[in-house]
């Protein structure tokens, strides 16, 4: 089941959404300016993500450890 946050300013004006679908291992990035405004959409596989931001398999280790299952956005 795909999971949805919504990154927005105070006023919901502006903002951009991200997908994650577990099945796809995919990254699906929208967003909108103006309240009404659509961006293009992007989408990455989780791994295509990671490499073009350089992060490594150790970066998300040491992300993980000692994490709990809370977390804040």
């Amino acid at each position: 089941m795909p999971k949805r946050i919504d990154l927005t300013d105070e006023w919901r004006h502006s903002g951009i959404d991200i997908t994650w679908t577990p099945s796809a291992q995919r990254l699906d990035f929208g967003g909108w300016y103006d309240s009404f405004v659509g961006l293009e959409s992007h989408s990455f596989k989780l791994r295509e993500f990671f490499d073009a931001l350089g992060i490594t398999e150790k970066d998300c280790f040491k992300a993980f450890k000692g994490s709990t299952s809370e977390t804040t956005i």
